[in-house]
């Protein structure tokens, strides 16, 4: 489906609330529609109030997240998407600019010495992170691996099973708790001390 086929806002709604992959289409959409005029709010939001614009962008994709999540569990009743979005996105603006002015800040740097997330030593322990999750997932099997991927991308339980060839939802949901399961243990197994 293009996203010509999204003419109002709740043709996006209905297909977010379906789930899986009518879900990341629509949500993909949504995203290109109105980012641009959510930015462009956002960064006057911060100007007005000399915030910084650097923020701007990690705050849409932070609202844009936590709209999807209320629109899937219901939190939207109706009216503009794209005011809901930036609705969001100031309140979380708000909320930091708040935070921002609570910091006592001290003229000792030392402390903002271990925030370095482009250290090398940041990207090493990243690094190992990824590499250990990839080589647990890879012991639990090509089964496992998929549902629990499919899972955590969203996708329901009626999409596992037909995706998978399971008999039914019930079992792809058996499969998903016994998978995940195996993931902790062999998680605490390997467990290192970062």
């Amino acid at each position: 489906m293009s996203c010509s086929a999204y003419s109002t806002d709740q043709d996006y709604v209905r297909d977010i609330r379906t789930g899986g992959k009518v879900a990341d289409q629509a949500a993909d959409c949504l995203y290109r529609a109105y980012r641009t005029d959510v930015l462009g709010m956002v960064k006057s939001f911060l100007r007005y109030r000399s915030g910084i614009e650097d923020d701007a962008l990690d705050t849409v994709q932070d609202a844009f997240l936590i709209m999807l999540e209320k629109i899937q569990e219901g939190g939207y009743k109706e009216g503009s998407l794209l005011h809901f979005w930036t609705g969001i996105a100031r309140g979380l603006l708000r909320n930091k600019l708040k935070r921002d002015a609570r910091m006592d800040l001290t003229d000792d740097n030392r402390q903002f010495d271990t925030m370095d997330t482009d250290s090398p030593e940041h990207l090493l322990i990243w690094h190992e992170q990824r590499d250990l999750l990839n080589q647990v997932l890879d012991r639990l099997g090509g089964r496992c691996k998929q549902v629990l991927l499919m899972w955590a991308g969203g996708y329901s339980m009626e999409e596992i099973a037909s995706t998978l060839d399971l008999s039914s939802e019930a079992m792809a949901r058996k499969t998903k708790y016994r998978c995940k399961n195996q993931l902790m243990a062999f998680i605490e197994e390997v467990k290192p001390d970062w």
